[in-house]
């Protein structure tokens, strides 16, 4: 329940109401780097092309990871399991306490993640290099969601659905870009 692509790869080519289109795999891996990867903010300034390198080689991967994966049908561990709706309002507050005890030690007191040898260990959750309002990680529900099933690193499922909602919100209040189709 992390949106892995290779569960993904049998349903493309399909619609996404995000764009408004008919997407193929590497649509949707552009819009990965549009997005959740804040393609703005990195060397080149936007997504890859569709014919790059990158592109190339992830639909590669991706494709071979789903080889023996059936086509067309939705597979367990595809995409997001979303949570029931909290019983209390998630609170930013209680959320700010599950991030500290949960959270910084990959992910920094100051939100930034972490970096070795420049490359991303632990990606930033918010500020400038964060994913952008754009992404699914900005929609509590799919944030809340993917935190309780994969969060912390190694050890998932410790938290509470409560605790995994409120800690979205908190994480989601922090400043971050904009959505790039915002004008």
């Amino acid at each position: 329940y992390s949106a892995p692509m290779w569960a993904a790869w049998g349903l493309y080519p399909k619609y996404r109401k995000k764009n408004n289109r008919i997407n193929d795999m590497a649509m949707r891996l552009q819009g990965c780097f549009t997005y959740s990867e804040n393609a703005a903010q990195s060397k080149i300034g936007h997504a890859p092309e569709a014919q790059s390198k990158i592109l190339i080689d992830l639909q590669s991967y991706i494709h071979w990871l789903a080889e023996k994966a059936p086509t067309g049908v939705k597979l367990k561990g595809q995409g997001f399991k979303l949570l029931k709706e909290s019983a209390l309002q998630p609170s930013a507050e209680r959320g700010a306490q599950v991030y500290s005890k949960h959270c910084e030690v990959c992910h920094g007191a100051d939100g930034q993640g972490q970096m070795l040898q420049n490359e991303v260990m632990f990606p930033p959750l918010w500020g400038k290099f964060s994913y952008n309002s754009g992404a699914g990680m900005h929609n509590i529900k799919k944030a809340a969601a993917f935190i309780k099933h994969n969060m912390p690193f190694g050890n998932p499922g410790q938290l509470s659905d409560q605790e995994a909602w409120d800690v979205a919100t908190y994480i989601n209040a922090q400043e971050r870009p904009e959505d790039p189709r915002k004008k």
